[in-house]
């Protein structure tokens, strides 16, 4: 189905607002989304989360290439240790009992070397992998969930300002008609056919205009700074919205709501992405029974020497080794069998998590489809209301000033018509709320 707003009335509200736009940056709906997406903090954050998870991946991908220190050493032995001895070991000719203390060490030692390890089978490795390259996927999805948000929040807020600018086009012209007639009774007043009280009582009501219009125009600056506080704007830039109200169109199509697919929605995709990386910590688990291998090689040298200077032209011994690391699991007190049991169990929890969120989805798209045709029927009523409020309006206004209406009508009708014109403001807002709900929920807000 497909509504669309009078574009008379549209034409009529917009050529009334006479604010200035000094200094002002004009911005389509599109073109505030397209900004909102550059600078809004919680989509930025969202690519630093991206990009973290990008670096995670080449983070645990390092683990299993080979691993290589170098390391120096010089240690200077202020105080070698002292040894006891039997004094017999160096003397055949010492008493049985008698003991030697003798150091053993020099003073300066020197060494340097090289140890290398490479990874040939870890099990946790290859699924920490896999792992840190789904949770980047997930990431991106997390990304595309803030920006989803961020186009809702910007569309609301878009649309709140222009409502709030009709108003003001409506209040201007209301204004310009009671001031009129305002002059005309005031005229006919000094000529004697009217009353005081019926010039102070419009006097009265151009009066409560000019303060609602005030009242407006400050809502409008409040709207205008969430406006741009969800575009990631400053709020003390000046902002002007080009998009007229006739541009919103109410239509969507009866066969997506019937066809609709689940994983068109992100929040669907995000927890796709949350049960296959429960799996991967599962499998991770289950990986803890598997042996781990590795080989690992070390290459060194070491010298000493009673004198510093000499230390470096003594003679160096090398040595060095290469070797396999086989590492095998016997008995954790069955620590991991109840840790695969736990990872089991959450994966139930995100099975009914899945049912939980799919019917909520459906709600969500029948009360969003049921609150837009609601709406819509409500902003017909409405506006023609409005229209009829304006006839009775003008034709009491006309009756007046040829003497045959009271002063009273005038004001009751003028009070009407600002009561219809409020009325269809409002439903005029919730429909184009229900709208954005209605995308929301068919998953249709995207990034262009």
């Amino acid at each position: 189905m497909k509504r669309k707003i009078s574009g008379s009335l549209l034409v009529m509200l917009f050529s009334l607002i006479g604010f200035s736009v000094k200094a002002q940056e004009g911005f389509s709906l599109q073109q505030a989304i397209e900004y909102a997406l550059l600078n809004n903090e919680n989509v930025l954050n969202a690519e630093l989360n991206k990009q973290d998870a990008e670096a995670q991946v080449f983070e645990t991908r390092a683990d299993g290439l080979p691993q290589v220190d170098a390391n120096f050493a010089y240690i200077n032995n202020t105080q070698i240790p002292v040894n006891i001895v039997p004094a017999n070991v160096f003397d055949p000719t010492a008493p049985a009992d008698a003991t030697a203390a003798i150091r053993f060490g020099v003073q300066h030692q020197g060494s340097l070397g090289v140890s290398a390890s490479q990874m040939i089978w870890d099990g946790s490795f290859f699924i920490g992998l896999k792992a840190a390259k789904m949770l980047r996927d997930k990431v991106e999805q997390d990304k595309i969930k803030a920006e989803i948000d961020v186009i809702g929040t910007v569309t609301k807020a878009y649309y709140l300002v222009l409502v709030n600018e009709s108003r003001i086009g409506l209040i201007d012209a209301n204004y310009s008609t009671l001031e009129k007639t305002l002059n005309e009774t005031r005229e006919l007043y000094e000529n004697g056919f009217a009353e005081k009280i019926d010039v102070s009582r419009l006097q009265v009501q151009l009066n409560n205009l000019a303060a609602e219009k005030t009242g407006v125009e400050r809502a409008i600056t409040g709207t205008k700074n969430l406006l741009k506080l969800a575009m990631g704007m400053p709020v003390n830039q000046n902002i002007q919205l080009t998009d007229p109200l006739e541009s919103i169109d109410f239509t969507y199509n009866a066969t997506e709501l019937v066809n609709f697919n689940y994983q068109n929605r992100v929040e669907v995709q995000q927890l796709n992405f949350t049960r296959k990386l429960a799996e991967l910590d599962l499998k991770n688990v289950q990986s803890g029974y598997i042996p781990k291998v590795s080989f690992n090689a070390a290459w060194g040298r070491n010298s000493g020497n009673d004198s510093f200077s000499t230390l470096w032209s003594n003679d160096w011994f090398t040595s060095s080794n290469v070797g396999i690391n086989v590492s095998i699991p016997v008995f954790d007190g069955f620590r991991k069998k109840h840790s695969i049991q736990r990872k089991r169990i959450q994966l139930q929890t995100l099975d009914n998590q899945f049912k939980y969120l799919t019917n909520s989805i459906s709600l969500e798209i029948i009360d969003a489809k049921n609150s837009l045709d609601h709406n819509l029927e409500k902003l017909e009523v409405q506006q023609g209301n409005m229209d009829l409020a304006q006839e009775v309006r003008d034709v009491t206004t006309e009756k007046y000033k040829e003497g045959i209406g009271s002063n009273l009508e005038v004001l009751n009708a003028e009070k009407d018509y600002k009561e219809a014109e409020t009325n269809y403001l409002e439903a005029l807002y919730n429909a184009v709320i229900s709208k954005v709900d209605l995308d929301l929920a068919l998953g249709k807000l995207r990034k262009q």
